[in-house]
């Protein structure tokens, strides 16, 4: 039996429908950046971080680490591009997970200012743990959705990411 939702009707009212010249009519919970900014901290806080906290992770040791799992060895740079942290977080960060045993960083032979990090095998045994719990946990949140919405929920969030730049306020002096 499938645990989808049927379709919604058209009877909730979406005040993205008319956002009013230059989204005057947009009340501060109604703005896209704030709604998505719930959504996101309500995953986090009720999905993400229990079954971090279960494996004695903080949400942001296991970003890393799920990103090592997938991709390492790997430069800090492109780990911080793909993890969406700064360098010195991500270094603080790293740092705990060396500390564990679940990591370890090295300079590059060919490149000495560049710093190579690595998944170890205590980690990696981890984040094998922890995915499996992570699929399932992500996996239950679609479930709320039609294959129609999961669809256009997954594009719409793509195109409004391609967007971010060209939304940007101008620069006032």
């Amino acid at each position: 039996m499938s645990t989808l939702k049927k379709e919604p009707d058209d009877s909730i009212g979406c005040p993205w429908l008319d956002p009013g010249p230059h989204g005057n009519k947009l009340k501060l919970e109604d703005y896209p950046s704030a709604l998505l900014m719930r959504v996101a901290n309500r995953i986090q806080a009720d999905v993400t971080s229990v079954y971090a906290r279960q494996h004695e992770l903080s949400v942001p040791e296991w970003r890393l680490l799920a990103r090592l799992h997938e991709s390492a060895p790997m430069q800090l740079t492109a780990l911080c591009r793909t993890s969406y942290f700064d360098k010195a977080y991500a270094g603080r960060i790293l740092r705990d997970l060396e500390a564990r045993g679940l990591a370890h960083t090295q300079a590059d032979a060919a490149h000495r200012r560049r710093l190579i990090v690595d998944i170890t095998p205590e980690g990696r045994a981890l984040a094998r743990k922890v995915v499996t719990v992570a699929r399932r946990s992500q996996a239950r949140l679609l479930d709320v959705l039609t294959r129609t919405e999961r669809a256009a929920l997954y594009e719409t969030l793509h195109k409004l990411l391609n967007a971010t730049s060209a939304a940007a306020p101008e620069e006032t002096s």
